[in-house]
């Protein structure tokens, strides 16, 4: 076989298992401990395979160990994923969006998405949608659901996270990311938020 044929049929067959191995992806189970209760949440690797993978990388990472729910609005979304310095911590790149999915909009209560800046800038911060039906979510390009949470851990946990905080500046008086990422972010939140709810750890089961 000539080598320009052997490379061809080589890139068919790695096509055709790529396409195969995400023909149908499964969703994964992940459970969250929050100062609240836990939250169960099953990833949905089909509406958001990017963001999906990098979701689940930060849970096999350890990633979710202390991490502030900053941005808690009632009836809008919870926001985590800004978090102060420590050592050894890991540094996330940022990751191109997925496609869009308008039969997933409006985004419903329970719903997990990346936050973003821009086109292609996902990188750790994402949000928990509070409400259902909330205007103009899910209209950005990277604001596509990865996951969502049970029903019966909205009731138990997530209705229960502390929103009394409000929106972060300068919408409200909120945590701000900015100085929750700054050398003395832990102490800024505890000084200043000491009843701001945190995920302590996320683990698949």
């Amino acid at each position: 076989m000539k080598p320009f044929r052997r490379s061809l049929l080589l890139s068919t067959l790695a096509c055709l298992a790529f396409t195969l191995a995400h023909a149908d992806p499964k969703p994964v189970n992940v459970t969250c401990a929050t100062t609240r209760g836990d939250l169960d949440i099953t990833v949905q690797p089909a509406w958001s395979p990017l963001g999906a993978a990098r979701f689940l990388q930060m849970v096999d990472d350890g990633f979710f160990a202390d991490v502030p729910l900053f941005r808690c609005v009632n009836n809008f979304i919870c926001q985590f994923g800004a978090m102060p310095p420590h050592a050894n911590a890991k540094t996330y790149g940022t990751i191109a969006d997925d496609p869009r999915q308008p039969a997933l909009r409006p985004f419903k209560r329970g719903y997990l998405s990346f936050a973003g800046a821009g086109a292609n800038t996902r990188a750790t911060q994402m949000f928990l949608t509070l409400g259902d039906n909330i205007g103009g979510l899910g209209e950005q390009p990277w604001e596509t659901p990865f996951a969502q949470v049970t029903p019966a851990s909205i009731q138990a946990t997530m209705a229960h996270l502390n929103t009394g905080y409000g929106d972060m500046p300068p919408w409200g008086k909120g945590p701000d990311p900015q100085k929750i990422a700054a050398a003395d972010g832990a102490a800024y939140l505890k000084q200043n938020f000491p009843q701001l709810d945190y995920i302590k750890s996320c683990k698949r089961r």
